[in-house]
């Protein structure tokens, strides 16, 4: 009976998927970069829309 194959936590999965990381450094950065902008933006916005909230709260108080 032949063993079930399992995706994503083969050996030979994550050997290549290090290989193309390590084999593109550009790619890398570029999606670093880009989670970093994610992330800030996601950061941004919430304190946006916190500092409304707090804003309007503030001002229904007076």
């Amino acid at each position: 009976m032949p063993a079930e194959p399992t995706h994503m936590t083969d050996p030979l999965v994550v050997d290549g998927l290090v290989d193309f990381l390590a084999g593109n450094p550009v790619f890398v950065g570029l999606l670093v970069a880009l989670l970093l902008f994610v992330f800030f933006g996601y950061l941004l916005v919430r304190r946006t829309l916190l500092g409304l909230s707090e804003g309007y709260d503030e001002a229904r108080r007076r």
